[in-house]
């Protein structure tokens, strides 16, 4: 396995070049429905290059646009459902199509960790873009079963087009080491350099551990907006498989006969099969702007109970492990925006308990919560508010911004961020970057 630091490199400005006219209309819309079309140019799609953008497009997902240079984080859509003709109102809860993250053209994908309701899609955009993923072995050795699959499948439901083109590999690219304890090593990635350097290391996926009676924990209520049904009845799903209800279109088995518009474009096993767990190994990525003011932002898609260091990877349960992981945090260029799961598959014993401890070491100065659609219910997003928000006054420390998302209505709404404003310029951090992104 290659180093992280050893691996990728830079595509132009508005995706990958070489596009006809049919391709850059459709690059140029996509790119107007996730990033505004006040931040697009309409002639050649490229974002505007003295901002970043992130857009929210379900659960964890982001697609971002860092001074132009467009990235997906996860690419999994809750709900994604067959969408209607286009002569006829999109009243679908989650307004997003996979084709969708194609044209918007990225030139990477990265995830956080290998469970489908993050990771679902991504061997099909990265295949039809020929771009990289960025994951863990585990989850690199699954993708490569995606492909397989989707290039034997018939697709007879619509027509028999390839599902993908051809069962050549996907460029998946390991950041860490098969089997590696969470925290063993920092590595870096190249991919946007010389724009920004990319900090990764393995951190520990959400669990559910006792109740900590040291930390004032609040509960939470999980429970959605009884409207739900009225305003968002269920579609069909593009999975075929039975929907889960109103929460969404998971792509659990049993799978049934397609219909028109199903394909299956999910993630084997869910993101584990036997011999390659990947499903819960979970990254940690930093991204560190190398302009004057270092604009910083971080990104981790589930939330651990790093206090007592529970989890299923090697050297876990281990308090020891998840120590190491606050100081890694600690040490860190400090950060700006935290883009960050406030729920935790301990909520119900814990609350929102991990997902302040996570701030405590890393001092945002503005906390954007993500995975609000899987695990949470729909629409719970404000019960989740409510909780975090008594908490974390009552813990003390740090008490960041919060610029809160609620679903469906925060989906596609830019957040447009100038990364030349005197805010995000620390005094003492050149240091730390320079320690980690030498």
């Amino acid at each position: 396995m290659g180093r992280a630091e050893d691996l990728g490199g830079a595509v132009d400005q508005a995706g990958r070049g070489g596009h006809n006219n049919e391709e850059l209309a459709a690059m140029i819309a996509a790119r107007q429905k996730f990033f505004g079309t006040e931040n697009i140019n309409s002639r050649t799609g490229e974002v505007r290059r003295d901002r970043v953008i992130f857009s929210w497009t379900t659960n964890a997902t982001l697609a971002v646009s860092l001074k132009g240079r467009v990235i997906l984080l996860d690419t999994y859509l809750n709900r994604l459902e067959v969408a209607p003709d286009p002569n006829k109102p999109d009243l679908r809860r989650t307004p997003i199509s996979v084709d969708d993250l194609v044209q918007l053209h990225p030139e990477a994908i990265f995830l956080g960790h290998g469970h489908g309701d993050h990771a679902d899609n991504a061997a099909y955009v990265a295949k039809w873009l020929n771009i990289p993923i960025y994951a863990s072995p585990e989850t690199c050795d699954v993708m490569q079963l995606d492909v397989a699959r989707m290039a034997a499948d018939p697709n007879t439901a619509n027509g028999g087009a390839k599902l993908v083109p051809n069962a050549r590999p996907v460029t998946c690219l390991p950041v860490v080491s098969r089997g590696s304890v969470p925290g063993s090593e920092i590595h870096t990635i190249k991919q946007l350099e010389p724009l920004a350097c990319i900090v990764v290391f393995k951190h520990i996926h959400s669990g559910a551990v006792p109740t900590d009676t040291s930390f004032p924990s609040f509960p939470v209520q999980n429970i959605g907006d009884p409207r739900e049904p009225d305003l968002y009845p269920p579609g069909t799903c593009v999975t075929p498989t039975k929907a889960n209800g109103l929460q969404g279109c998971l792509g659990n088995p049993p799978f049934l006969t397609p219909v028109k518009g199903q394909e299956n474009l999910t993630t084997t096993g869910f993101g584990s099969v036997a011999g390659s767990p990947g499903g819960p190994i979970s990254l940690f990525f930093q991204f560190v702007l190398r302009d004057s003011h270092n604009f910083t932002f971080v990104w981790h898609n589930t939330t651990g109970p790093l206090k007592e260091g529970a989890g299923s990877d090697p050297g876990l349960p281990s308090p020891t492990v998840g120590a190491h992981l606050f100081s890694i945090m600690d040490a860190l260029p400090q950060t700006n925006v935290e883009f960050g799961s406030i729920v935790s598959l301990g909520y119900a014993t814990n609350g929102t308990r991990d997902a302040i401890m996570y701030q405590q070491h890393l001092k945002p100065q503005i906390y954007v919560p993500i995975h609000m659609t899987d695990v949470a219910a729909v629409s719970s997003s404000l019960e989740f508010k409510k909780a975090y928000v008594q908490a974390v006054l009552a813990a003390g420390g740090p008490r960041p911004e919060i610029r809160w998302l609620v679903d469906p209505n925060d989906f596609l709404k830019p957040m447009v961020y100038d990364p030349s404003d005197d805010r995000w310029d620390i005094d003492g951090r050149k240091k730390r970057v320079h320690e980690f992104c030498h």
